[in-house]
């Protein structure tokens, strides 16, 4: 799946308020006009965001809200666990607050597994790295 940033600020006109006090006035690291190769869909604020592969990070692929971005392949990877193939409309995904849809180890261990990418647990950088190269070459 790859998507197109069509904006890198969130804002009043195209955020809920609870996006915007989760941005909290952050620096994006997104380029109007860049495409990224998500990583994973979760949702929070019963908004989608996708994890990609932000401009200052190649370790780790940060959160951003869907609204950001347009998406350009609807086709998603063979290496995340879902059901489905494609996703048309992030609006319309299948999805609770909290949860993952991306790998195999990712989905079964959620935010424990980011957390110990974030915190650089050898084993768990290991693993995104090679889902990272796998999905970057599809």
């Amino acid at each position: 799946m790859k998507i197109k940033c069509i904006n890198d600020s969130i804002s009043i006109e195209n955020s809920s308020q609870a996006l915007i006090e989760w941005a909290n006035n952050s620096e994006m690291e997104i380029t109007v006009g860049k495409t990224y190769v998500v990583f994973a869909i979760s949702k929070y604020f019963e908004t989608i965001f996708y994890y990609i592969l932000g401009d200052e990070s190649e370790n780790y692929p940060l959160a951003f809200p869907s609204n950001l971005f347009q998406i350009i392949d609807y086709n998603i990877s063979k290496y995340w666990i879902t059901s489905s193939s494609e996703f048309k409309n992030p609006e319309n995904i299948k999805i609770e607050n909290g949860e993952i849809i991306s790998f195999k180890e990712w989905v079964l261990r959620g935010d424990k597994f980011y957390e110990n990418l974030l915190e650089e647990v050898k084993e768990d950088v290991k693993i995104f790295n090679s889902y990272r190269d796998k999905i970057l070459n599809e």
